[in-house]
């Protein structure tokens, strides 16, 4: 957070000092975390923003269900950086508050998992118990590139008219998670069966997470636009 703070203001700072550029500043929280919102005018009805965000969860509790022919579950612990940068377009159409946007997000956030297999399972023909496969641990990435979005908005545009006003978004990001786990055999299968094994879950765990590739933006904040 405190990255994206200095970040904004460095780039808030520059804006200022382009004297002819009208431009806005705001503070947010939502569904991508918290941060910062930075906008100028392009004309009387389309603003250009720099959104920037994060948020740090530690502790969530999930159950992955991993195994083919035989199921298990992955009793895990996530301890969750979430955030997004996006370059967005927004249009006010009816020159008022309410806008449309598109533009282009990354979700920069990633998690770390620690957990462990609680039931027997069954990967392609390999059977893995508890006793078989220690701690496991890995990350989930929910990018690696920018991805479309587009949503409605309500805020004060960049411009002559400006002052403090009241802001929110809705709308939708596409995420493309992917998973990496790694485990050390313990009992009376090989390391080979392990890291197969692992292979597995880790498609499964993506399958679960097909669930979030379409996420929710709600955010509410305030802007100033000078």
């Amino acid at each position: 957070m405190k990255k994206i703070l200095g970040l904004g203001f460095g780039l808030l700072l520059f804006v200022s000092n382009a004297s002819a550029l009208d431009f806005g500043v705001g503070f947010k929280a939502g569904t991508v975390g918290a941060g910062i919102d930075l906008s100028a005018a392009v004309t009387k009805t389309i603003n250009v923003r720099l959104s920037l965000t994060s948020v740090d969860l530690e502790g969530e509790d999930e159950t992955l269900t991993v195994g083919d022919a035989v199921e298990g579950d992955i009793d895990a612990e996530l301890d969750l950086d979430f955030g997004a940068n996006a370059l967005l377009v927004d249009w006010f159409i009816f020159n008022g508050g309410f806008h449309l946007t598109a533009g282009m997000m990354r979700h920069t956030g990633a998690a770390d998992i620690t957990g462990e297999l609680t039931s027997t399972a069954d990967f392609d023909g390999i059977t893995i118990t508890p006793a078989d496969i220690g701690t496991i641990s890995g990350d989930i990435d929910f990018a690696d590139s920018y991805q479309p979005y587009i949503g409605v908005g309500w805020g004060r545009k960049a411009g002559k008219n400006g002052g403090l006003s009241f802001t929110a978004d809705i709308g939708i990001a596409l995420l493309d998670p992917s998973v990496e786990l790694d485990a050390t055999a313990t009992g009376g299968v090989t390391q080979a069966d392990v890291d197969a094994s692992l292979r597995e879950m880790e498609d499964d765990a993506e399958d679960e997470l097909d669930d979030f590739e379409a996420w929710p933006v709600l955010a509410i904040g305030v802007n100033y636009a000078f």
